[in-house]
């Protein structure tokens, strides 16, 4: 019965992010946010599936907005994509994750690892709702298309991966259309993937 009820979620999960519009409104972000453990009573109705399912693409979307245009304005000016990430308390405040003075002088590489070790830790402990980490690379086999990788996941069961390509052209930034992935849950669960 929960694993049927799971793979509904799952799949009302993904239905959702693909059709929820971008903007924001009031009444979406003002959508009750459950207590840590949503299934305490080990039963979930269609009707808190549904709510915890738009709840958590609206999330993941707000997360994912603001990382790309945070990361985009920095691109504009620098020309270079550093490594960054974003979290959601358990507010819906989105928050950006600061590493401190010995994670600023770490390789794009660690710095990755280290916003994912901070993010599991504070997952793990119920700190946050979700999380999206933004880096740069190229696509396989195609070394002249950049893109941004933005990895997201959220605590009510999403786990992706957005691949945003990006060119300058005449000293303008414009970025492709987004395509989205699934991944692995690593920061609130253990190496789970959506179904």
């Amino acid at each position: 019965m929960i694993r049927e009820m799971k793979t509904l979620l799952l799949l009302m999960l993904t239905v959702v992010l693909v059709t929820v519009p971008v903007t924001f409104t009031q009444a979406e972000e003002e959508l009750p946010i459950p207590d840590r453990n949503a299934l305490s009573d080990g039963k979930l109705t269609e009707e808190e599936i549904k709510q915890y399912a738009t709840l958590a693409a609206v999330h993941v979307q707000k997360l994912t907005t603001v990382a790309r245009e945070e990361v985009g304005a920095e691109l504009e000016q620098s020309g270079i994509v550093i490594p960054s990430a974003w979290m959601m308390m358990n507010d819906g405040e989105v928050k950006r994750v600061k590493l401190g003075e010995t994670g600023d002088k770490a390789s794009a590489t660690i710095k990755v690892l280290m916003y994912r070790a901070a993010l599991k830790s504070l997952a793990r402990h119920g700190k946050i709702l979700g999380t999206a980490i933004v880096y740069a690379g190229n696509l396989d086999g195609e070394d002249d298309i950049r893109v941004l990788a933005v990895e997201h996941e959220h605590r009510l069961g999403i786990s992706g991966l957005q691949i945003v390509p990006y060119r300058f052209q005449q000293g303008e930034l414009s970025f492709g259309d987004a395509q989205s992935q699934k991944k692995p849950y690593e920061l609130f669960y253990d190496g789970a993937t959506e179904s």
